[in-house]
């Protein structure tokens, strides 16, 4: 197709790269964009999809689906959402005590500064991690062996990237849906977004700056948008494609306490936080009010946030060394996760990747804790370290997660 019929040939080409994304062909996708030289953009990974089905409507004098919009903009769930559900945690169904996996460390590198985040992609192919020494490494999941494997040559070692361009630590790490993007943030007030389909380049292509230290960013599913906090009681939205920044507002008429970090429900109807003041905020991902305020930590901070993958439950994390687990719909308290010890400003709980599992760096014991994600039973704790974990990020695919450590390491456990 070329520019006389209205699209011009590098615009098809990165609908396809994001489509082949979505459908879970991040390294088709990758090799593609390297061969016919089109860099990714940021456009929804979905785009090509939505314009066929425009399209094969128009054809049939069709009108779109409204039911299925309607129930996308009300946050009700999709095909997709209940599939992503199947096996999810529901406390409402009878399970048995989940048993936690024998992990092992597969893998350790090293920054040249304290370990600070890390994240995987949506299919859990990759890992990016950050460090305060400023720099991005990308790791390549494929090439992280067994400890029986043996030795990897120099060709497959796994880190496959390292980037540069921020100023100061490393605070927060994510990957784009379409799995050819990385989004980073930092104590240098700056969020970046660097193209890791391209074969070179260390340095962003896009960045987008405020007047405070980041912490937390999180994209919306499609991509458009990325959700951001930090050092100010606010949550903002960025439009990727055009940098414009949109301020949340609504719910409590005066915040004052900083925001440890944001994350998006699977639909992305809505947005949580977790604040200093120990509320975890629910905002609506469209209208940009808040919709529901948890005291979730007893007036100790609340530091870290995440939605199960049905978005039906939100697991907050707190200075009260207690993780919790509320029902998103009606704001109850359904879980307590206690044992371990919380300590760190950017504490994170995590669920593993069937959500049998809740997860978390106990700093007392410099290990991961691990609960029955059903009955909260304490299970056992793992990955031990010499020096404190500042963060753990859970495979999306397979039993195995990433920790950070001040010992300036980042480490892959895998179940054997």
């Amino acid at each position: 197709m070329d520019d006389a019929a209205g699209v011009g040939r590098d615009e098809v080409i990165r609908l396809i790269l994001c489509q082949l994304s979505a459908y879970g062909f991040a390294n088709l996708s990758q090799a593609i964009a390297v061969h016919t030289k089109v860099p990714m953009t940021t456009d929804s990974n979905s785009r090509l999809a939505e314009l066929v089905q425009l399209g094969l409507q128009s054809e049939q004098q069709q009108p779109p689906p409204q039911s299925q919009v309607q129930n996308q903009q009300e946050g009700g769930a999709t095909e997709s959402d209940t599939e992503l559900d199947a096996g999810g945690i529901d406390l409402g169904r009878a399970s048995r005590v989940a048993e936690a996996p024998q992990y092992h460390m597969w893998y350790k590198t090293k920054h040249k500064g304290t370990a600070t985040t890390a994240a995987f992609s949506r299919d859990g192919e990759y890992i990016a991690t950050g460090s305060a020494d400023a720099s991005l490494k990308l790791i390549e999941v494929d090439r992280v062996r067994r400890p029986s494997a043996g030795s990897a040559r120099r060709e497959d070692k796994p880190v496959i990237r390292t980037l540069y361009h921020h100023e100061a630590e490393i605070t927060g790490v994510a990957f784009h849906p379409n799995g050819l993007v990385l989004a980073s943030c930092a104590a240098d007030r700056s969020i970046k977004l660097f193209d890791i389909s391209a074969a070179y380049g260390k340095h962003a292509f896009q960045s987008f700056s405020d007047n405070y230290a980041f912490r937390s960013i999180a994209f919306h599913p499609s991509g458009d948008y990325l959700a951001a906090s930090g050092d100010s009681p606010d949550v903002r939205l960025y439009s990727v494609r055009t940098g414009k920044a949109y301020l949340m507002g609504g719910g409590d008429s005066e915040m004052s306490a900083t925001v440890a970090q944001v994350a998006y429900a699977g639909s992305g109807a809505l947005i949580a936080s977790a604040s200093s003041d120990g509320a975890v905020r629910l905002w609506d991902g469209v209208a940009g009010t808040c919709v529901r305020t948890i005291q979730a930590h007893e007036g100790r901070a609340a530091t870290g946030v995440t939605f199960s993958r049905s978005g039906k439950y939100v697991l907050s994390t707190g200075l009260d060394s207690c993780v919790r687990l509320w029902d998103v719909g009606s704001g109850r308290l359904v879980q307590t996760y206690a044992g371990a010890h919380l300590d760190a400003p950017n504490a994170q709980a995590v669920f593993s990747h069937d959500e049998s599992l809740v997860m978390v760096p106990d700093a007392r014991a410099n290990a991961v804790a691990c609960w029955d994600a059903q009955s909260s039973a304490l299970l056992t704790r793992v990955a031990e370290h010499s020096q404190p974990i500042t963060w753990i990020a859970a495979s999306p695919a397979t039993p195995a997660f990433m920790t950070c450590s001040t010992d300036e390491c980042v480490r892959f456990w895998g179940a054997q």
